[in-house]
């Protein structure tokens, strides 16, 4: 009696090893089903994008007319200077990666915006695009060039710059493109948003 007992005991044990190794299994596979977790990434944008925003505002994620908080709010990263009629940013030009926004900027290729309240109203929006060199800064002229015709109409040629003017909300509004490269060792445009209206 007292063998079958211990017989029994190993069944039972080796029973219950198994049920442990096969519950083991089972959690393990459920768990392996779980999709990974999910990571925010951003999508690449085009340098246009990059510089201009997608086209829903005037500029980027701004209006003119709104005021220095709506503005700081609508960039993503704080302010490099403020000052009570003038906010401004350097930011790096990265296309694959248009969030990182406070990543090392690169001295060769980068742009600066400053934004220029009057009354604490946005009137006027500089962008200056530097670029290593002045045939980059030649492609990149002539794809804002046709961007801003195929948005605005045909431009005038001014005495060293394209402007284009519109109406939004009633508003007049101009847009400025020149090509400062001469005069400096580099690449570099200027674009000007601005608007006597506010």
């Amino acid at each position: 009696m007292k063998i079958r007992q211990a017989g029994n005991s190993r069944s039972l044990l080796t029973l219950n090893v198994l049920s442990v190794i096969i519950l083991g299994f089972i959690l393990q596979s459920c768990h392996n089903n779980n999709p990974p977790p999910v990571t925010k990434t951003t999508k690449p944008v085009s340098l246009i994008e990059l510089l201009i925003g997608n086209g829903d505002h005037p500029f980027r994620n701004t209006s003119l007319g709104e005021d220095p908080k709506t503005v700081i709010k609508s960039e993503k990263k704080s302010p490099d200077e403020t000052d009570t009629n003038y906010v401004s940013y350097t930011m790096p030009m990265d296309t694959l990666h248009p969030d990182s926004v406070n990543a090392d900027i690169d001295s060769l290729n980068y742009y600066t915006i400053a934004y220029n309240f009057d009354q604490q109203k946005l009137n006027e929006v500089d962008e200056d695009i530097f670029l290593a060199t002045d045939s980059a800064a030649s492609i990149l002229l002539n794809r804002l060039t046709e961007y801003f015709s195929n948005k605005y109409g045909d431009g005038a040629q001014g005495s060293d710059s394209m402007v284009w003017s519109f109406t939004r909300k009633g508003k007049k509004m101009t847009v400025s493109l020149s090509d400062q490269s001469e005069e400096y060792d580099y690449g570099k445009i200027s674009l000007v948003f601005y608007s006597e209206d506010y």
